[in-house]
């Protein structure tokens, strides 16, 4: 039995099993879960309990399997949840009561929010590696609003915020007067470029890239044309549901080009919780629903997340795109392997 096989039938050795819950602890791409499904089910392991895959069990054969490969699969940390940082309660207190009212999110800009604990967590790791305190630091993209929780703390020198998303400045500029924040929020669609104000003018850069590979070379090579210089450092998130091994790959190559070197790989990072995003009708876009047959039936759990990257420069950065970009928004959002993403 190889990896990926032994990993479902552990999964659903105790009993059976929703497609969302498999997913939650799946570490390959989601496309690649859909056919370890039909061929373990096509050697007699597992069978669907109702329409599609929405629920799985073992067969008798695959009970006996199963009991072969025993494998920890959540033996994580309880108390750290594997993230390795304690977050500070106050930081989180307050961060979860500012965000209540925050904008849910939008197919349009294939939006999602992490966890609050999870966007204070960023925090506490970015402040532990040395890149918060007194640091100048710009996001590219915030519907996390990890801006807010930097600005809470009160440790950053400069905060500032790209992103295309008017509701989110509506929301930031509020923050900034109720709570004496300073945070800065400039509109930008990153098919064009940085304004040169914003160019060599940072220390710390944090973004959520669209995971197409022409979409991530374009948020990478603008985060990366706003870094100072060497020792300037970059944190970025990444997923495997949507990312396949031979993607992951492909970007850190690109990272390597651009004199970024990665030191740190968080796994399973950032969860994204279904209630609070309210997003249940993306999913009528999803391909995933038409590929594991499952139209109609939406997640038991949070099962969406992704592993939490820190790079650094050796070099003068070397942004691998420098000017405007030409790309569709088909083409920076989309591709084969983008399946929980929404379609227009």
């Amino acid at each position: 039995m190889d990896k990926p096989g032994s990993l479902i039938l552990s999964a659903i050795q105790s009993g059976r099993r929703s497609l969302w819950q498999i997913l939650r602890i799946w570490p390959y791409s989601i496309k690649e879960l859909a056919q370890h499904l039909e061929r373990l089910h096509a050697e007699g392991w597992i069978r669907p309990v109702s329409r599609g895959w929405s629920e799985i069990a073992l067969t008798e054969e695959g009970e006996r399997r199963a009991a072969e490969v025993p494998l920890g699969l959540e033996n994580v940390c309880l108390h750290c949840q594997g993230k390795g940082v304690q977050i500070p309660s106050a930081w989180l207190a307050r961060f979860s009561d500012i965000v209540k009212d925050r904008p849910l999110p939008v197919a349009e800009y294939d939006q999602g929010f992490m966890r609050a604990e999870d966007a204070v967590a960023r925090v506490a790791f970015i402040h532990r590696m040395g890149d918060l305190a007194r640091r100048d630091i710009l996001l590219i993209g915030d519907d996390d609003l990890v801006s807010v929780a930097l600005a809470i703390t009160g440790l950053a020198g400069r905060i500032a915020v790209i992103d295309i998303d008017d509701r989110l400045r509506e929301f930031i500029e509020r923050a900034n007067r109720e709570y004496h924040f300073a945070i800065e929020f400039h509109r930008l669609d990153l098919r064009q470029p940085l304004p040169p104000e914003f160019l060599a003018q940072f220390d710390t850069f944090i973004t959520d890239p669209v995971e197409t590979l022409p979409g991530i070379e374009l948020f990478l090579s603008r985060a990366t044309s706003s870094l100072r210089g060497p020792d300037a450092a970059g944190y970025f998130g990444l997923t495997t549901l949507e990312a396949s091994r031979q993607k992951w790959h492909h970007i850190e190559s690109l990272l390597l080009r651009m004199n970024l070197v990665v030191t740190d790989i968080l796994r399973d990072f950032s969860i994204y919780p279904e209630k609070e995003n309210q997003w249940e009708q993306f999913y009528t876009t999803y391909e995933m629903m038409t590929l594991f047959d499952v139209e109609g039936t939406l997640p038991d759990c949070d099962w969406y997340r992704s592993s939490f990257i820190r790079v650094e420069a050796i070099a003068d950065p070397r942004p691998t795109i420098e000017g405007a970009s030409e790309l569709s928004l088909e083409e920076l959002y989309l591709d084969d392997e983008t399946v929980a993403s929404p379609h227009q």
